[in-house]
């Protein structure tokens, strides 16, 4: 039991640098965020506890498609992604700068060759 808590452990925390979705919700968690990701979908909280979906696109021009029909007031697109933060208990709950500047940061990195 040990060894699979361990190598979970592991895996979580070598987070940024890879290919798949979870490189990108292990970065995001090292960086305060409280997420998991099923898919291309990462969902949780951010480090101001503000609930969000972050959806991953192949490309920066498909982010910016599928953002075109959400309400702009509760949704930002980052790099490849887009953020949905509308269902929050607060209206006025937003997802700061930084923390916008955080996912751009792993996304990137889990975008980047190598």
């Amino acid at each position: 039991m040990r060894v699979i808590v361990v190598a979970c452990a592991l895996a979580l925390l070598s987070g940024c640098g890879g290919k798949s979705k979870v490189t990108v919700a292990g970065c995001l968690n090292g960086d305060g965020f409280l997420v998991t990701s099923s898919g291309a979908k990462v969902e949780g909280t951010s480090p101001e506890g503000v609930a969000f979906t972050l959806t991953v696109y192949e490309s920066a021009r498909a982010a910016k498609r599928a953002a075109a029909g959400l309400d702009r007031h509760t949704t930002a697109v980052v790099s490849t992604g887009v953020v949905d933060y509308r269902g929050n208990p607060d209206p006025a709950a937003r997802i700061t700068a930084a923390e916008l500047t955080a996912i751009r940061g792993c996304l990137e990195q889990a975008h980047a060759p190598g």
